[in-house]
């Protein structure tokens, strides 16, 4: 199944300004704002977060994604709702990946839960940890991408190959910004063939000519974090060698 897991960010911040009745309310709202959206893609809330959900998708690959963009696109009424109210912002990570699981039932005799187990269920909740990180609203594996029927209909560029600390593994990573706010939607996708040629550039272990790209990939979009990331590495490799190890991939 396609995993989804969607989190407020930088929620613990917020709710130390509510009193726990505020944050009970403030949390029943906002799962029924978006919690519906996955039910309309055919999905179903496997479990409820500290500060989101994690969700799955049994059919088509796309109806996550499907579910992940509506999502963004609501919380931008939502935050204009917030605006007009008084509140302060939120904003939602969501990551997206696929792969087996198992779906059961765990607990003792006097208490009882459904709940999911797999790898890919904790590398989901790992990955929508560090989209922030790497300037995603929307990150998803290339194994999960490479399973959409019509992959273009979603404005999305690559990431290359990511390691996560936690992880030995390096995977392929997308950034799809389909759902992005508008004007750093724009950017990306105006900056997307640059970034993506600074990212061949770093793997092939040109790493001037790859900071010298992304520096341009920065002029035109100062809120670019990935390629940020990509300059750091490639001037720290260009000024003192990658190292026998290195495989072209960005440790996060």
């Amino acid at each position: 199944m396609a995993v989804m897991v969607a989190n407020l960010r930088e929620f613990r911040q917020l709710s130390k300004t509510l009193s726990p009745k505020e944050n009970f309310d403030f949390m029943n709202s906002f799962l029924r704002r978006f919690g519906p959206i996955v039910r309309q893609e055919d999905g179903l809330i496997s479990k409820y977060l500290g500060a989101g959900f994690m969700a799955l998708f049994p059919g088509y690959a796309e109806e996550a994604i499907q579910a992940a963009v509506a999502i963004r696109r609501e919380l931008s009424a939502y935050n204009q709702h917030r605006r007009n109210s008084g509140y302060a912002t939120v904003d939602i990570g969501i990551a997206i990946h696929k792969g087996p699981l198992m779906l059961g039932i765990i607990g003792e005799e006097r208490r009882w839960e459904g709940n999911v187990i797999s790898d890919d269920v904790q590398r989901t909740t790992i990955l929508e940890q560090i989209s922030e990180i790497v300037g995603c609203c929307i990150v998803v594996t290339r194994d999960y991408y490479e399973q959409l029927r019509s992959p273009e209909r979603f404005m999305h560029r690559s990431l290359g190959r990511i390691r996560l600390e936690s992880s030995d593994e390096a995977m392929e990573l997308i950034d799809v910004f389909e759902g992005d706010p508008e004007q750093q939607r724009a950017a990306k996708e105006r900056t997307k063939a640059l970034f993506e040629r600074g990212l061949a550039l770093c793997q092939a272990g040109r790493f001037y000519d790859a900071r010298e790209t992304f520096v341009e990939v920065i002029k035109q979009n100062r809120m670019d974090r990935a390629a940020k990331l990509y300059f750091y590495l490639c001037d720290e490799y260009y000024q003192k060698g990658a190292g026998a190890g290195w495989n072209g991939t960005l440790a996060v």
